[in-house]
């Protein structure tokens, strides 16, 4: 446990570290109109936050989805049972 955590806090200040010495790099990004000026961290951020939000609910779904699958071969069983 305290070698995750030691690892952790190593990770973490590693991405501090370098997010801090790329802050004044800017970008241009065009989405349906450019955007100038842009800091790269700001921009790979954000594009991550859109990913997640974007998989999250078909991860959820899906999940659903193989639950009810597997569910219904089950309760069919114990009604063959009962007969």
């Amino acid at each position: 446990m305290p070698v995750k955590l030691i690892g952790t806090i190593i990770l973490v200040v590693l991405v501090a570290i370098l997010t801090g010495f790329n802050l004044a790099n800017k970008c241009t990004i065009w989405f349906f109109h450019n955007f100038e000026n842009i800091p790269v961290f700001a921009a790979l951020l954000t594009s991550f936050v859109a990913g997640v939000l974007v998989t999250l609910p078909v991860a959820l779904l899906g999940r659903k989805k193989k639950d009810r699958k597997n569910n219904v071969p089950a309760e069919t069983e114990k009604q063959e049972e009962k007969k």
